[in-house]
């Protein structure tokens, strides 16, 4: 029985009967109660509220799609379409609790841990758990998604490497076109991304196959470039949505400090360290907030503090945008007081053409002949775009590379002396 679901972005959605007991395991399920971007709705964008689970379902529809356009004209084996849609399901199961923050939450306590390293340990017990998949099908699986796939394929099959993880992939080009949705009027694409899975295609360069896209979807795939950095800028790291994901890492933190444990099934391990349990990790979802809410333990109080400030959006206060670091006289300004009343956070978000210059794409095009394809790399194919007429002018997000500074105190007043201060901190600095 083929796996269908109804999505909000896709409409129905089919996919073949294996990826069912895949997705029906609780790992999988897990990924219904982690928001897709994390904190956002408690700072501004009240419709964010997709899951990391439709998210990944329709990273596997785009992935099933882009296979049946290559199909047509490269042949794709069975074994080869069911490793990738499987990596392209499974591809975030190791995410944590609110997005990518939880990564920022575990690296303060010395541990450098990554989402993706969860995933794919979490990924080789489902697979070994629910399918009867092979090791070589299980090894493939995970290195699809670990990025480092290629030298497990032969030659003429490498260009699978780029389906899941790479720079115009299913995973990019679902999550964009879901924010959009969810989020509006922060882009307006010309025309659906997917669409340039319609025309994709393998190509030989040398003795190796490669995914490469037509030539006359160049401003598609430029405008990806483009919504990307402009979701960084206007949503991903908005001042409000930073400033929330600063009030939940203090909960986070303060919990921390208190002791507080999570636990299940007679497990029990502290926040920093329930990654390293798989076991007990399948259980932690964005509800962890509420269960700080509700604890009992004693300690709580400004962690709880902190909750019911970010359900009524009584955020941080953003009180000044620097061009410079001023972190040094942020932790002096802090020492007079029994906890930080002001707190900076920084983002750097670089420009369009700096992103888009070490994408690894490549595009075809017909030859002067007519009479066959040529590969057009993406150095050049802008120019060559424009040349034949496919390409107008398109736009470009500048860099952007800054820093933000908080007032924690809900009092106006002392938000108002604290921008004073550091206004003033700024201008003596650059002056300077």
């Amino acid at each position: 029985m083929e796996f269908t679901v109804s999505d909000t972005v896709y409409g129905p959605v089919s996919l073949p009967a294996f990826i069912r007991p895949v997705a029906e395991v609780a790992e999988f399920q897990r990924l219904n109660h982690l928001k897709q971007l994390g904190v956002a709705r408690d700072a501004r964008f009240t419709g964010a509220q997709h899951t990391r689970y439709q998210h990944s379902v329709g990273a596997c529809y785009l992935a099933n799609r882009l296979l049946d356009s290559l199909s047509l004209t490269h042949p794709v084996s069975e074994f080869d379409r069911k490793c990738v849609l499987l990596a392209a399901l499974l591809h975030d199961v190791g995410h944590g609790p609110f997005s990518h923050m939880w990564e920022k939450f575990v690296e303060v306590y010395g541990e450098c841990w990554k989402h993706e390293v969860s995933s794919v340990r979490i990924v080789d017990g489902i697979l070994r758990r629910s399918t009867d998949l092979s090791e070589q099908e299980i090894a493939l699986v995970c290195g699809l998604i670990r990025g480092d796939a290629f030298g497990l394929l032969s030659p003429d099959r490498r260009f699978l490497s780029q389906i899941v993880s790479g720079d115009v992939d299913v995973d990019r080009c679902d999550y964009l076109q879901r924010d959009s949705q969810h989020v509006p009027d922060i882009i307006s694409p010309s025309r659906p991304f997917r669409t340039i899975f319609d025309r994709a295609r393998v190509m030989q360069l040398g003795n190796e196959s490669i995914l490469a896209y037509d030539l006359r979807d160049y401003a598609l795939i430029y405008e990806m470039a483009c919504a990307r950095q402009t979701f960084h800028i206007r949503c991903y790291q908005d001042p409000k949505v930073l400033a929330a994901e600063l009030m939940m890492l203090d909960v986070l933190h303060e919990s921390e400090r208190v002791g507080f444990q999570f636990s299940r099934n007679g497990m029990s391990e502290r926040l920093s360290k329930v990654h390293n349990n798989l076991d007990l990790f399948k259980y932690l979802d964005d509800s962890i907030v509420d269960e700080i809410a509700c604890s009992q333990l004693a300690g709580l109080e400004k962690a709880k503090e902190l909750i019911n400030r970010l359900r009524n959006r009584k955020l941080y206060q953003d009180i000044l945008l620097s061009p410079v670091d001023l972190s040094d006289e942020v932790e002096e300004f802090n020492r007079t007081y029994v906890e930080p009343l002001v707190r900076q956070t920084s983002r750097h978000i670089r420009s369009t053409k700096q992103w888009f210059e070490k994408f690894n794409v490549n595009f075809y095009a017909c030859n002067g002949t007519g009479n066959g394809m040529v590969i057009v790399p993406a150095a050049n194919a802008g120019e060559v775009a424009t040349m034949i007429g496919n390409c107008a002018t398109l736009p470009a997000s500048a860099e952007v590379k800054d820093y933000i500074l908080y007032c924690t105190s809900e009092d106006v007043e002392v938000q108002r002396a604290c921008k004073h201060h550091f206004t003033n901190v700024l201008n003596a600095k650059i002056e300077s």
